[in-house]
């Protein structure tokens, strides 16, 4: 900036205000190139120039070609340059003018949109001098600063020279692309496509964002095949984090932008984190950003953001800043309504949610002070404005355990009413299998296929048969054929895709499918025909499956059997469930047989297998809570999840061979930092793990065998368990690390998962022979649809989650003043969990319910030791307590002793527990 400029914004308000509108004017006519569209220039701005522009006087001068190169431009153009992520936030530039007037007719500009003329100032076009330096990279919300162009060939009219190398659909003559890697390339694939070096070298030298369509131009990728190469190879770099792409498809270095995409996690406190989004190799590290408070006020609980680092926070975390929303997730909520002084707002119930949503007058909906409603956002946040919203019911003024299952729908946003269309899709679907249908299909009604389910269970996806021959034995299972009757691009398909999966609560299921289909035409119903798709596998004497082949067949299941029968059955051997089973008992044995063989293979294998048990609720008429109770898995359960293991893993197998874009299910190793922690805790306990980077899955199933008869077995199993990775779906396949497997994708349950469906879609096009790149799904899309079913899965996970919360608490309500027995399942600075040993309810004793002393907390030991008596809490210690307090709107529940019980005191400072020097 000149001296003359200074002079005339020589107050910091003036400076900034001057700073600000020259960014304006940079901004406000630029239209987005990176599409591949000619940039001839700007439309004339009619606005007059401002305040200091006009102080200066400057008069830009237009070159032949019709690009600037005054001195305002180049201010113009650094105006731009100097505006931060942050103000793009806080201010976000002017669209343009084509944006403008779409925005008018209601429409959204397309990035190819040229405005009608060339501007004659070069502060309004925002172009560059040939001697400045490249422009940054800039998110979405900022359009970058257009390039100069070459002052060669001036003669020609602007239409008819080629825009910038970088943004253009052609490469200029001048430049051909060469990939520095090609040789490599040639030897690996017999049509080889661009490296990711030269993908990065193209992406690094442009001036902005490249579409896969400008970067195949620039590439002479000229037939489909090789383009839809270049699309898988551009969703693995965007998997792996190398790439960044733009709500408008823009792909750019994601080293270059220090950028990272990721979902918003807050914390009750007022910080939060970013979690990178879900890539193998990033997950791992568990390198999650800290967001401060004042980064918080931007965003809410779940948002997708991007962001960048700028440091290290007090305690050695990256801390980021948050750049641009990509995608708000929160838009509804429940809370208390509040009136005070005149104004209304809604105090979120959820705890992470810090920032109340103000509701205006006439969005009331005549709801009461502090009574419970269901909020939606209207307006979204920023750092200076509250959330603004809207009552849309009122639940009442106390949360009832009949309202539980509603709240959770409510809270966690979850798509519980299907639109018209859909269920008018679901209703033109016939009841009955046609003979139609039929035709060319596998005959299987003769086969006594069954299915093995809960009681409860409405929805059947799965039926099993198997029969023993001299090389082991032959099994099929038989899938309900979803994608027989939910057609891509449907309404039936949209909403399936846009609900990703079903959600169980007890009593109540909120269903990815209309009950007409996932309770009807789809489900594998008792005694009558239904379309099915066969995993048909020959599994031999060591259970490994050794052969399998997929078709679409139809099927007449002989029976409806539950988990419960089967075991008495088999197991028992009771003779009352024996006898009602009846001609199909050598089948239930059958298929106990080949369980002991595929266990026998899982365990060679070294899966790792945790002994889960699941608290079932019995609700009563109300909606009140009557009973609970543990659920135990058996034999049935196991044979059942064996069966449809092997099928999952023959549906990875086949698609890796062919080919074809498809979800998988991956399972990483854990984070290494989580990895740490544990090696940490069990030295406490005398238990010795391999180094991370040498940790195999048979490794945490040889300790778990180690430590089955051990008194604190429950509690040294959850913490292994709560140091696993999160399994997600990806397009590209890294194996499962629990389940010791190279390739695994789930198959059996479209009824209810959205990815199952896909995979069912992809499986039938690799059968009909066609070409991989000829399938409805590119691997971008992939990509993007496995994200989505990834996060929709966390979404109902966190709501069944809360709900089961809510039912312990309103159960334990009953039961305020009881005495219970449990173990101490985790120790912090404010006081103990205890789980109870029957119904695994987790309560808190708060610090001041334990003897008087003084506790300090050792977070590496997980112990609060007191500092006169010497009493020690530890995780894994007995404890007997008593019910203080249980809240199901809180869903807090809190315990005291029941007497003072404390272990050994831990030795002396400076006298480490010792330790064994002998190798794992």
């Amino acid at each position: 900036m000149s001296k003359k400029t200074k002079k005339n914004t020589g107050s910091r308000a003036a400076r900034r205000k001057a700073a600000n509108a020259t960014a304006n004017i940079g901004a406000k006519n630029i239209v987005a190139h990176h599409d591949g569209a000619k940039s001839p220039g700007a439309k004339r701005s009619t606005k007059p120039a401002t305040e200091p522009e006009a102080k200066r006087g400057a008069k830009p001068t237009v070159s032949a070609s019709g690009s600037a190169s005054s001195a305002s431009a180049k201010s113009a153009s650094s105006g731009v340059a100097r505006r931060s992520a942050k103000s793009s936030l806080d201010a976000p530039p002017k669209p343009a003018n084509a944006e403008r007037s779409a925005a008018k007719r209601g429409g959204t500009p397309s990035a190819n949109t040229v405005p009608r003329r060339a501007t004659k100032s070069a502060a309004t076009s925002g172009a560059q001098p040939a001697s400045a330096k490249p422009a940054p990279w800039w998110p979405d919300t900022v359009p970058a600063p257009s390039a100069k162009r070459s002052s060669a060939r001036r003669d020609r009219p602007d239409r008819d020279r080629p825009d910038d190398p970088a943004r253009s659909p052609r490469p200029a003559p001048a430049g051909r692309f060469q990939d520095p890697h090609a040789a490599r390339e040639a030897e690996r694939y017999a049509d080889p496509i661009p490296s990711r070096e030269a993908i990065l070298q193209l992406l690094g030298a442009a001036e902005g964002p490249m579409s896969a369509e400008t970067l195949a131009s620039h590439m002479h990728l000229e037939t489909f095949e090789r383009r839809d190469a270049l699309g898988k190879r551009l969703a693995a770099m965007l998997r792996d984090g190398q790439l960044l792409q733009n709500r408008r498809g823009g792909y750019l270095p994601a080293a270059r932008m220090d950028l990272i995409a990721g979902t918003v996690i807050a914390n009750r406190d007022g910080y939060g984190f970013m979690r990178p989004d879900a890539a193998p190799g990033r997950a791992a590290t568990g390198d999650d950003l800290f967001l401060s408070p004042v980064e918080m006020r931007k965003v809410l609980h779940g948002d997708r953001v991007m962001a960048s680092v700028i440091g290290l926070d007090r305690r050695g975390r990256r801390e980021g800043m948050i750049v641009e929303v990509l995608e708000r997730r929160l838009t509804r909520l429940i809370g208390r309504f509040t009136v005070e002084a005149g104004l209304s707002y809604v105090v979120p119930d959820d705890e992470r949610v810090q920032r109340n949503v103000q509701i205006p007058v006439d969005a009331r909906l005549d709801a009461r002070n502090g009574q419970l409603v269901v909020c939606e956002i209207v307006h979204m946040p920023d750092a200076h404005r509250p959330p603004i919203g809207r009552v849309l019911t009122v639940l009442g003024d106390k949360l009832t355990p009949s309202l539980v299952v509603e709240t959770a729908i409510h809270g966690h946003d979850l798509p519980h009413e299907f639109p018209q269309p859909v269920l008018a899709e679901a209703l033109a679907v016939p009841l009955t299998v046609g003979e139609t249908e039929i035709a060319g299909r596998v005959d299987l009604r003769g086969v006594p296929l069954v299915t093995i389910d809960g009681e409860d269970a409405k929805d059947f996806d799965d039926a099993v048969w198997c029969e023993p021959n001299r090389n082991g034995f032959r099994l099929i299972v038989a899938i309900a054929d979803v994608s027989h009757y939910v057609r891509p691009g449907a309404p039936l398909d949209d909403e399936a895709q846009r609900r990703a999966t079903s959600v169980y609560f007890p009593g109540f299921v909120v269903p990815m499918l209309p009950e007409t289909l996932s309770n009807g035409i789809c489900s594998l119903n008792p005694k009558v025909d239904r379309l099915c798709f066969v995993c048909d596998m020959q599994v031999n004497t060591d259970g490994e499956v050794t052969k399998s082949k997929f078709y679409e067949a139809v099927m007449h299941s002989h029976a409806r059997l539950t988990y419960t029968q089967v075991w008495k059955a088999v197991g028992e051997g009771d003779a009352e469930t024996i006898e009602r089973i009846g001609a199909l008992m050598p089948q239930v044995r059958n298929l106990h047989r080949l369980y002991g063989l595929l266990a026998k293979a899982r365990k060679a294998r070294g899966a790792i297998e945790f002994e889960s048990s699941e608290v079932r609720f019995v609700l009563g008429p109300q909606g009140e809570v009557v009973q609970a109770g543990m659920l135990q898995r058996n034999d049935a359960h196991k044979l059942i999840e064996e069966c449809m293991i092997a099928a999952n893993v023959e549906a990875a197998r086949f698609l890796l061979k062919r080919r074809t874009p498809a979800p998988y299910r991956i399972h990483d190793k854990p984070p290494e930092s989580k990895y740490a922690d544990v090696l940490e805790f069990l030295k406490e306990f005398k238990l010795r793990m391999p180094a991370w980077a040498a940790v195999q899955p048979r490794d945490f199933t040889a300790l778990l065998t180690k430590i089955r008869e051990r008194a604190d077995a429950t509690l040294l199993e959850s913490v292994l368990l709560r140091s696993q990775s999160l399994a997600v779906y990806a397009p590209e396949n890294i194996g499962h690390f629990g389940l010791a497997l190279e390739a695994y994708a789930h198959f059996t349950s479209p009824i209810r998962r959205y990815p199952d469906l896909l995979v069912h879609r992809a499986i039938k096009h690799a059968l009909t022979g066609a070409k991989p790149t000829a399938f409805a799904y590119s691997q971008s899309a992939m990509a993007a649809l496995a994200l989505q079913c990834s996060e929709r899965e966390r979404r109902a996970d966190e709501a069944e989650r809360e709900v089961d919360e809510r039912y312990r608490a309103a159960w334990m309500e009953k039961h305020i003043g009881g005495r219970f027995e449990g173990t101490i399942s985790g120790v912090t600075s404010f006081g103990l969990f205890v789980e109870l040993d029957e119904s695994k309810v987790n309560g808190l004793i708060h610090i001041t319910q334990l003897p008087h002393d003084y506790y300090h907390f050792d977070p590496i030991r997980k112990t609060l030791t007191g500092e006169r008596m010497g009493r020690v809490f530890r995780l894994g210690d007995r404890a007997e307590i008593v019910v203080l307090k249980a809240s199901l709107e809180e869903r807090k529940i809190d315990f005291k002793l029941a007497e003072e019980r404390g272990a050994k005191p831990l030795p002396p400072r400076g006298q480490p527990a010792k330790r064994t020097k002998q190798k794992y």
